[in-house]
């Protein structure tokens, strides 16, 4: 039981060391897009949610990583859209401190596009009433700018501007969130 223990102390020692010197971060933030052109004619205003990892790799260069739900309001209750973003990419800090950077993400956007039909009533019977929905996937190229700054001495607010260019669904996102290091 004591070696046990023992094992169990020292392992906890060296995490909490190794999480102590990580250059890793994580956090979640909500997100408001703006659609342009054809997907703008179709979609109004997207809110949603990303989660995010980020990695240091040196001074000022971290890689990013983001995955969210992004649900699109439309003139018609009929009609949705929504995505699921997975990008990864780097942000550039234009000071070693942090503060102004830029980004720069790759990914996918995988899109889900849904259309319900109402039935019709014929003589005391209902007839149709159903619902239609296409998935696909999009090349997603995002570029934007954002500034974080710490809040204690845990947490970082993230505030960011992206245009992401994705064929006929390119939208404007902006994002605020939190993250914390691990």
């Amino acid at each position: 039981m004591k070696k046990i223990l023992t094992a169990l102390l020292l392992s906890a020692a060296i995490l909490t060391n190794i999480n102590a010197q990580s250059d890793m971060a994580v956090g979640a933030g909500l997100v408001v897009s703006l659609p342009m052109g054809n997907f703008g004619d179709a979609a109004n205003l997207g809110i949603g949610g990303t989660a995010a990892f980020e990695l240091k790799f040196a001074p000022q260069i971290t890689g990013v990583g983001h995955i969210g739900y992004i649900s699109y309001g439309t003139e018609s209750e009929a009609v949705s859209y929504s995505t699921v973003p997975l990008l990864v990419g780097v942000k550039y800090f234009f000071q070693p401190t942090g503060g102004v950077y830029g980004i720069g993400q790759l990914g996918l956007n995988f899109f889900s596009t849904t259309v319900e039909y109402e039935g019709f009533d014929f003589f005391g019977s209902s007839f149709g009433g159903t619902s239609a929905s296409l998935s696909y996937s999009e090349f997603t190229l995002a570029l934007g700018a954002g500034y974080e700054v710490p809040i204690s001495s845990n947490f970082i607010f993230d505030v960011a501007g992206t245009i992401n260019i994705i064929s006929s669904f390119t939208n404007i996102q902006f994002r605020a969130g939190v993250k914390t290091g691990i």
